[in-house]
């Protein structure tokens, strides 16, 4: 296993034992296209997905934000808004945010909502984020 998925799954492991992503947070997998939003495996996928397709030129490393706002910490996002965005895209006060529904099957869209959900306490109160670098 490389060392940013243990690093990840660490993370991830963090987050499911403080209690900050719960099944009652979550839809069914029968309301997400068959996929566990709360699955480790499916969480590392989306967390995978973000650094290599997201992160380096708008969310960040670690979605912690770059030219696009960061990921973590936003229990402000709601698991449809964020599929629904991932999926079509979203062009506002001149940034765009481009369509990925066609470029990515749904299921890694899903990955990347559930991997965004896992880090909604990435970061507790209080401690200060790493700054975003080497993009």
């Amino acid at each position: 296993m490389n060392h940013s998925l243990t690093k990840h799954l660490w993370l991830l492991a963090v987050c499911l034992a403080a209690g900050t992503v719960t099944a009652e947070d979550l839809p069914p997998p029968e309301k997400t296209g068959g996929i566990d939003l709360a699955s480790p495996d499916v969480i590392a996928q989306g967390l995978d997905l973000l650094n290599k397709t997201c992160g380096g030129y708008c969310h960040g490393t670690e979605a912690r934000g770059f030219k696009a706002p960061s990921l973590r910490n936003r229990s402000d996002l709601s698991v449809d808004s964020l599929h629904a965005t991932i999926s079509y895209g979203r062009k506002r006060a001149g940034k765009m945010m481009p369509a990925w529904k066609g470029s990515l099957p749904d299921d890694a869209i899903w990955s990347a909502v559930a991997a965004i959900v896992s880090l909604r306490n990435a970061d507790p109160p209080g401690e200060s984020a790493p700054k975003p670098g080497g993009h």
